[in-house]
Order: structure tokens, then sequence, then C-alpha cells
């Protein structure tokens, strides 16, 4: 499948889970028969929903949540949209009960190298205020919200007297200008003569020009025989950096960029995306698995991304893999997978121009609504009780009518970086439930987030 398009590749994967991705096979049962199925199963849903109140995010944390996360080595706590507030601060209530209860030490942040080493410097003293420290911070936009820098303060507090401090970690790949820099300059501390010889293929990604340049726009101007020769001399920068193990951060910028390089090595000037895209698209969250796993965390961990990153699944028959299917190939039991749903949603979110605006705060009449959409997990939810609820979906009954419900396929058009109108129209595709998470959290309404 051969792709071209002038929109980014961030704002396609971000736009209703990335529906090129998810192309699975599956088609739309009817509706009796899902009726069927889903009424099987609803009274045990009910039966185990515990209840909360999203104007009191930390109402969601009790014994019974660590209870169903415990024993996890790296837990994925995803969110519904890029661009809303409830999700987010539940998720931060979250990761705040699984730091208290000693079941995390590490946060590992969908944001690049050179932004999680900021926020880390933050929380692990640093001065000024969380909002003002985020906001200036080289974090994408979407997390510069106040639910983020309110957790941010938190960990720094937290940090001041915990015996094991938590560590933040950006594990995306997007920022190579930035950290070919920073590694080549590392280098040429060490060794000038060596950094002096790969100066001239890493110049298209390192140059002034370069650094002013977003990453898609850096991508669409190098040439693909730019791209590969700036990957060689990473991978000697690599190298040659591995002989100085007390520069770790040098090192890890070595790698994601050459990862960012790896991932967009198809869109380059004169390149074209061939083959099978679907794998080729799953090596940004390949990377993100990897950075995880090879961090240099201290105890096991949380990853904060969007649920088509966190979900531990994939579709039958397709070569995508998300970042929490890599880890649950790698660590079995020991990934879990925490997911949010709505009911409507307002959110702030990137267009995908010339198509249309996305919901926002200003227009109420934008509203992405599920629970009236047949095939969305909402419509089920909506039925198990009223108002914002969890449930350990993990723990469903292994009998015939748990081995069908998991069986049974859901949409997966989760908005993310961006959003048009037509998104809710979108025939978008769907995947068996029970391979995508162990804890569903449902929230009735999404308001828009709260920019810093």
């Amino acid at each position: 499948m051969a792709i071209k398009t002038k929109v980014s590749r961030r704002a396609l994967l971000g736009t209703a889970g990335a529906g090129l991705l998810f192309a699975g096979g599956w088609v739309a049962l009817d509706s009796a028969k899902r009726g069927e199925v889903e009424e099987r199963i609803l009274p045990w849903i009910r039966a185990n929903a515990h209840g909360f109140d999203p104007a009191r995010p930390d109402s969601l944390w009790s014994p019974a949540l660590a209870r169903a996360l415990a024993g996890a080595r790296i837990i994925g706590v995803g969110e519904a949209t890029h661009g809303s507030h409830e999700d987010a601060v539940a998720k931060a209530a979250i990761i705040r009960g699984l730091i208290v209860s000693g079941t995390a030490r590490a946060f590992f942040l969908e944001i690049n190298a050179q932004a999680g080493r900021e926020l880390d410097a933050y929380i692990q003293g640093g001065a000024g205020e969380a909002s003002e420290r985020l906001r200036t911070s080289h974090a994408f936009k979407v997390f510069k919200t106040r639910a983020l820098a309110d957790l941010l303060g938190w960990l720094r507090d937290w940090n001041r007297t915990a015996p094991q401090p938590v560590r933040i970690f950006g594990i995306d790949c997007q920022s190579t200008a930035r950290d070919a820099a920073d590694a080549l300059a590392a280098l040429r501390r060490r060794d000038p003569a060596a950094a002096d010889r790969l100066a001239a293929p890493l110049d298209p990604i390192v140059s002034a020009r370069a650094q002013g340049l977003r990453f898609p726009v850096l991508i669409k101007s190098l040439t693909t025989a730019q791209l590969q020769a700036a990957m060689g001399a990473l991978e000697t920068l690599r190298a040659a950096l591995a002989a100085h193990p007390d520069d770790r951060a040098a090192r890890y910028a070595a790698r994601t960029a050459w990862q960012g390089l790896k991932a967009f090595e198809l869109e380059t000037s004169d390149g074209k995306i061939t083959g099978d895209a679907a794998a080729y698209y799953a090596r940004r969250d390949q990377f993100m698995a990897e950075n995880i796993l090879e961090a240099p965390a201290d105890g096991p961990g949380v990853f904060w991304a969007h649920n088509a990153h966190v979900a531990a699944g994939g579709p039958p028959g397709s070569s995508f893999v998300a970042a929490g299917g890599q880890l649950r190939r790698r660590l079995g039991d020991g990934y879990r997978a925490v997911v949010f749903e709505y009911g409507a949603a307002r959110f702030n979110a990137v267009p995908t121009l010339p198509v249309g605006p996305p919901p926002n705060a200003a227009d109420a009449t934008a509203v992405l609504r599920w629970t009236d959409r047949r095939g969305r997990l909402a419509q089920l939810l909506e039925k198990a009780r009223g108002g914002s609820f969890w449930g350990p979906l993990r723990d469903l009954p292994d009998d015939e009518a748990g081995r069908a419900w998991r069986a049974l396929p859901y949409r997966l058009a989760w908005p993310g970086y961006a959003a048009t109108r037509w998104q809710a129209a979108n025939l978008d595709p769907t995947i068996p439930s029970g391979s995508l998470f162990d804890v569903v959290v449902y929230i009735a309404e999404l308001t828009p987030s709260r920019p810093v």
C-alpha cells in the first residue's frame, strides 16, 4: 500500500486512532448478535463497576484499583484524546496512587528526550513554578496543560523526601535535529577529531537551519541519500559515545536521533511509503517500547500516552503493534493497560485543515458523542451504571459469555493530536476488545484541556 500525502504523518496517526493502522479485516457484527453478546456480559460489568467523581479525581484511586494493577513492571495509562481535561487529571490520580503505593518509580512520557530531561531536572529539585517550566519546555504542545503541570509539582514535592526519587524519561523520537546536535556536541568535548569526521554527513540534521525546522518539515527537507548518510553517522557516533559510559544522556540522544530518521525514513523529499505500511507506521511505537524497557529506571514504571499507544494488543492479521502491544509481548502479565473511554466530549486538538476545525471549548455544538454509536464501547458502558466508573476487565470470567465478549470487535476512533468534524462519521476499523486493555475507565463527559 502506498500513501502520498501533504498532511503530516503525526496528524494522520493522531486522527481517529489512525484507521489505516488498525485495519484488521473485521466486519461489524449485526446488531442482534452484538446486542446478545453485550447483554450477557452486562450484569458482570455492573457488579464489578467502581464509581468515582471526575470532579474529585483522587476518588478514582482505591485499594481495588491498586490490586488490579499490582505486580506489573510497566503500567500504560492512556488518555481518550490529547486535548481533554477529565481523563488527564484522572490518570494523574492513578499515577500518584501508583507512586505512593510503591508500584511505580519511573514516569515514561510520550515526549522527546530533551523534554524528558528538562522535566526530570525540575522534579529533582529545579527552580520555578511547574506550569512555567512545562510551558517553556520542549514538550509537545498538547501536553502543556494544567493537569500535567500539577502532577509535575506534586512529583517535585514527593521527591524532596522520597528515599528513591521518581524519574521522568521522554521516550519519543521526534526531535532528531536537537538530539543529534546534543550527541555530537558531547562527542566533540571528548574527541574533537572524531566529531569533525562526522560533521559533514550530520550537517543536514544539525545545522542552524535544521534546528529551526519542525520535525516533519526536517524529514521532508532531506533526500533519501542524506537521511541514510546521517543514520550511518549516528551509528558511528553512538559507538564512539559507548566508550564514555558516564555520558548516558548523550548516548540516549544519539539513539533517539537515529530512531527519528528510521521511523520516518520513507517520508523524505524523494521518498515514498510502499510495502507494508502498517509495519512502517509501527516503528515509532516499537522505538517507544524499546526506550521504556532500556531506560535506566530503578524499579517499575508508568507509561503516559494516548490510548492508541498504550493498548496492549493489535488487530489479527496486521503487522501494526502499538507500544503497549510490544510491551505485552516482552513482559506478558508484567504489562497492564488502562484505557479511557467517554460518552461525549469537547476537546482541544490541532485541526487537519482544510477539512475543518476540531471540537473546542468555544463551540458548544462541536461535540463528539459515542453513546449513540453502535460498536463503541461507550454504548455498552453507559448501560452499566450512571456517571463515571472503572472496571477490571482483566478479571472477566473465562466462561462462554466472557470469551464471546473478549472476541467482540469495537471501534477505535479515539481522537488524538488532530481532529475533524467528519471524525464521528468515519468508518473506523474495529478490533477485539479483549486484546486491548486490562482496566477501562469510563467518563461520561469530557471538557477541553486547560493549557498553561
